[in-house]
């Protein structure tokens, strides 16, 4: 039996819960591609700045820059100890409000920790740096919570169309720095705190309802203890699993600035900043979806996720970056862009690596909500040690490391997927660990 548009659709916007009807793979693929289409506007448009600025600066500083934006994105991810997970798969708003208190106070802890920090270490490092980082841990966590509520109430389209000021901003914001003669590392460091500043802005401007409704909400302190000592497997099992995988996501960019050829560690952390824009586009699309997906189920108490939810992720990083691959091929066998030839040459390697990541955390984080995520852990570490002993033993020859490196990050995808697809029809769903000390709050 087909399912009518507007039932797809309602699967994205909050649904009434007694009319809820789950939509097939197909209608969760529609609202992913109309969503991806939504979020490659924003992108383009900053990849259009990564590519201006690679003519007016030197290529060996998107290797340093690699470094910094992964160690700010690591600590974002932490940030709220995961606990805003519990904030998608709450049963109502009562709840929905503690878990929203609890992540503030975990997220006001550290950023204020961490500012304490950068203060203590501030002489140790290029002017700003460090200062820069505190706020742009601030203003990511403040985005984060805002997309978070978003998909919650099914408005993350709306979230990403309040983006375009951030794709247009941060770039300029880039460019007129490094023609102000900053340098290009600092400006690099400015821009992206400037840029994820408006994003946020943005974000909160769109769900300001939300927001205002959480903050104004009792604030019930037993109760947010609870919350958090009954739910301490996401602070630990989760996170870990979560920082293991970005851990193996950015190991390349941890061993690129040791690579003896400069403009080759140049060409690589280029790409692997550029293919950032589609492995976030991937992510970002599929993971909002999903969650909502599984936790309306899990609201609705449906015992039953499809054994397709778990192999999206990896069938659509696959087309996506096989694509992207096609396309590097075909440029250079005709010769369309003689400039780039090296590093289309190498764009297949880095691709592969990327695929890999796009579909890992949304994996984690749906099989999070649906009470399936023991083991991953274990499987992530192994990728990351196998990983990080590829890249020691070929540090000579990078690119061959990170073939190996990617080949290890995509079987671990292909593994996470079927092994919780075999669970799919079998076991329930299960936000005990996630929802169920609420009830006792």
């Amino acid at each position: 039996m087909g399912f009518p548009a507007n039932i797809a659709q309602a699967a994205w916007q909050q649904p009434e819960l007694e009319l809820y009807t789950p939509p097939r793979i197909s209608a969760l693929l529609q609202i992913v591609a109309r969503l991806a289409l939504s979020l490659m506007s924003i992108r383009i448009l900053s990849a259009a700045g990564l590519v201006v600025a690679l003519w007016i600066c030197p290529v060996q500083t998107f290797a340093n820059l690699g470094l910094y934006l992964a160690a700010v994105n690591l600590v974002t991810l932490a940030v709220f100890g995961r606990y805003e997970l519990l904030v998608v798969g709450a049963t109502d708003e009562r709840r929905c409000a503690d878990a929203f208190h609890l992540c503030f106070m975990t997220g006001a802890f550290a950023v204020l920790t961490t500012f304490a920090v950068a203060v203590t270490v501030q002489h140790l490092f290029v002017s700003y740096i460090t200062l820069s980082f505190v706020g742009a841990l601030f203003a990511r966590a403040w985005l984060r919570l805002g997309l978070t509520l978003a998909t919650r109430h099914g408005r993350y389209d709306r979230a990403v169309k309040a983006l375009l000021p951030h794709a247009i901003g941060q770039p300029a914001i880039l460019v007129y720095l490094i023609f102000e003669g900053h340098n290009p590392f600092l400006a690099f460091v400015m821009s992206d705190f400037a840029g994820q500043l408006i994003a946020a802005a943005c974000v909160h401007f769109g769900e300001r309802r939300a927001f205002s409704a959480m903050l104004n909400a009792p604030l019930r302190l037993r109760a947010v203890g609870t919350l958090a000592s009954v739910n301490l497997g996401l602070p630990t099992l989760n996170l870990t699993t979560a920082a293991s995988a970005f851990l193996f996501a950015t190991t390349p960019l941890f061993f690129l600035p040791g690579v003896p050829n400069g403009i080759l560690a140049g060409t690589l952390a280029l790409l692997f900043r550029l293919l950032d824009v589609p492995t976030n586009l991937t992510s970002a699309s599929l993971g909002p979806v999903l969650m909502k997906e599984i936790a309306d189920r899990n609201r609705l108490g449906l015992l039953w996720v499809s054994r397709a939810t778990f192999l999206l992720p990896a069938a659509i990083a696959i087309v996506v970056f096989g694509l992207i691959s096609l396309g590097g091929f075909m440029l250079n066998q005709l010769g369309m862009a003689p400039r780039w030839h090296v590093a289309l040459t190498i764009l297949p390697v880095v691709a592969l690596f990327q695929a890999g990541i796009a579909a890992t955390l949304p994996l984690i984080d749906i099989a999070t909500l649906a009470g399936r995520q023991k083991g991953l852990f274990g499987l992530n570490i192994a990728a990351v040690m196998l990983a990080g002993s590829a890249l020691l033993l070929w540090r000579d020859d990078p690119i061959f490391a990170i073939f190996i490196a990617g080949s290890i990050g995509f079987a671990r995808v292909l593994v996470m997927s079927l092994w919780l697809a075999s669970a799919g029809s079998d076991t329930a769903p299960n936000l005990g660990a996630v929802d169920g000390p609420l009830n006792a709050a």
